[in-house]
């Protein structure tokens, strides 16, 4: 796989990941909510991170 898949690959999950921690934090649990989104930027944080040694 090439860096740009990878990255696309990354970019998904975060935007997924993102999307479900809102969801959750506006209508279920704020704390759990808030861990999802911080996983969520993880896999943005490492998609940066690729992108900057690209």
């Amino acid at each position: 796989m090439n860096k740009d898949k990878i990255r696309n690959w990354l970019n998904l999950i975060f935007m997924i990941g993102a999307v479900i921690g809102v969801i959750w934090y506006l209508t279920k649990d704020k704390t759990v909510g808030t861990y999802i989104i911080l996983l969520s930027m993880c896999f943005k944080i490492a998609e940066s991170s690729l992108r900057m040694i690209k």
